[in-house]
């Protein structure tokens, strides 16, 4: 707005100063035919007038470069001025000196046209996209802005291609722009006048729906247009295919204006929290802004920021869970588990930040402070016991699927010199699907080095028992769902009986967690569980404690 309004004012100026040129040629013109000077030099007043229209002129450029719209129509009638003056002065006087003042406005005018056809271009150029010629992010951000500090109403669609870099890995980016272009073209064909669609970057896309009419169902059949087939022509496709197509699928996050945020950019991030919510989901590919999403960001945030303090400052401590033989109730060794507490004393629920912190790469960070705590917190103590305890460490599945964590756990076992057979990590079936082949190599590498592997939450996954057999695995770990409702559903126990049963053919030992009851414990003996983790015979424990209960074996 401040901006617009300098430009107005330097117009304004501008043609004050050249109608004051003009009154003043018109006048001179009229009363003096030759100019003196005191010097005694003088030249006709023909040429005054000439240099007077030469910066008319010059300040006619000067308001097209201003504004090329205003400067082009006001620059249009003051030369249009000058020229009428030139021919009426030469009609009448018959004088042929006219005829370069004449020629002057022609020129004038020539150029002003040059001059605002090619800054009309650069402003098109400013705000249009290269690739698929729509509107681009400038213009978006422009049209947003006007429409919020008009308070006019309006909904906000953010799309993105899903999996649009695969697009381009397997065709290449002249087929990546010319697929952005055919879906530029589906999208612009079903909207409304009155809506406008951009692109922001890549393949995202921004939709400004006019009014309060709700788009769903126009967003709805925009996601059906663009998922048809797109024919990739040959010269375009880097694969060397006559013809390659792709089906590309959109997801959208939308958020409406209510007249109530300050500025564009709030309704972006929304539709923008909608859009990544979105791209998350195997189900739903339109999702509609809400409170919540605003909310669970600021929870990631904050359990983010939590994470990182936590690390550096040392507020996570870790707690030991004991794990017991069933038959003799001795000491088998101790799960390792992760707390935080804020330096006002406050306990933070590992609810909280393990959440966030698995959606994220800082999980990472937090399995290797474990790892690297745990092992160094009891490896003093492993030293002066005649039986050794096993400390078992969960780990994440991002993790155990990293080329070098096979290596990273044979660095900390030297630099701790923790003895390996008494390391355990734990491991989810989901584990084994995020990079199968990295997450079995280390594990075989783990096992090579006399770690021992436990795989946590068994009877929840999906990993086919094939899998399992080929797998170097010692120990099972059953879920605690499936330990809850042993004791009055039979279904239950015939499950657990079997999964017991699974694990001893697969040459592991089992361990049941979650075993809180004396009925639960006694079940579990009749079938021969082998360890029990649970509220039975030990709550997590601080280190000190778990010290003390290593020194009774």
């Amino acid at each position: 707005m401040f901006i617009s309004l300098r430009k107005n004012l330097m117009l304004v100026l501008c043609t004050f100063v050249n109608l004051m040129l003009i009154l003043l040629m018109f006048y001179i013109g009229r009363v003096v035919q030759v100019i003196h000077f005191t010097n005694g030099y003088s030249f006709p007043v023909s040429s005054f007038q000439g240099t007077i229209q030469a910066i008319i002129s010059l300040i006619c450029f000067l308001m097209v470069l201003i504004d090329y719209k205003k400067g082009r129509t006001i620059a249009y009638c003051l030369l249009f001025i000058l020229l009428v003056h030139n021919v009426i002065a030469m009609a009448v006087t018959h004088i042929l000196t006219a005829i370069p003042g004449i020629m002057t406005s022609f020129v004038s005018l020539f150029t002003v046209t040059l001059l605002s056809k090619f800054y009309r271009k650069e402003a098109e150029n400013s705000i249009s996209d290269y690739v698929t010629g729509l509107f681009n992010r400038r213009k978006f951000v422009t049209d947003a802005e006007i429409y919020v500090s008009g308070k006019t109403p309006f909904y906000l669609a953010n799309v993105a291609v899903r999996d649009f870099a695969k697009i381009v890995d397997s065709y290449g980016l002249k087929a990546g722009d010319y697929v952005l272009k055919v879906i530029a073209e589906r999208i612009s064909g079903r909207l409304e006048k009155t809506d406008i669609v951009y692109r922001i970057a890549g393949s995202n896309f921004a939709i400004l729906f006019y009014g309060q009419k709700n788009p769903l169902d126009i967003i709805e059949e925009l996601v059906n247009a663009v998922k048809e087939e797109i024919l990739i022509p040959r010269q375009f496709s880097a694969s060397g295919k006559t013809v390659s197509s792709c089906y590309p699928v959109l997801a959208c996050g939308i958020s409406k204006y209510t007249g109530m945020e300050e500025d564009y950019i709030t309704v972006f991030n929304q539709s923008d929290l909608a859009l990544t919510q979105a791209r998350k989901s195997s189900s739903q590919n339109i999702i509609v802004y809400d409170d919540k999403m605003q909310k669970e960001q600021d929870n990631q945030l904050e359990a983010e920021k939590l994470i990182l303090e936590s690390i550096k400052n040392d507020y996570f401590y870790l707690v030991y869970q004991p794990q017991y033989e069933i038959s003799n109730k001795k000491l088998r060794g101790f799960e390792t588990l992760i707390r935080c507490k804020k330096p006002d004393g406050t306990i933070v629920s590992p609810g909280f930040y393990i959440p966030v912190a698995e959606r994220s790469n800082l999980i990472l960070e937090i399995d290797d402070y474990v790892l690297k705590r745990a092992m160094t917190e009891f490896k003093p103590i492993l030293d002066q016991l005649t039986k050794k305890v096993t400390i078992s460490v969960n780990v994440s599945a991002k993790n155990i699927s990293k080329e070098n964590f096979a290596e990273k756990i044979e660095t900390l076992i030297s630099e701790t010199e923790f003895p390996s057979e008494c390391l355990e990590i734990e491991i989810t079936e989901y584990s084994l699907a995020e990079s199968m082949e990295n997450t079995i190599r280390n594990i075989k590498q783990l096992r090579a080095m006399g770690v021992q592997i436990a795989l946590d939450d068994f009877g929840t996954g999906y990993t086919s028992i094939a899998q399992l057999m080929n797998l170097p695995i010692n120990l099972l770990k059953i879920d605690k769902s499936l330990i809850d409702d042993i004791e009055e559903n039979q279904r239950n126990r015939d499950l657990v009986d079997s999964v017991i049963y699974m694990g001893h053919i697969m040459n592991c030992e089992v361990i049941s967690e979650g075993v809180e009851t004396e009925n639960q414990l006694k079940l579990l003996n009749e079938h021969n569980c082998d360890f029990v983790q649970g509220y039975v015979w030990g709550k997590p424990m601080a280190y000190d404690d778990a010290i003390a209960l290593s020194k009774t074996i």
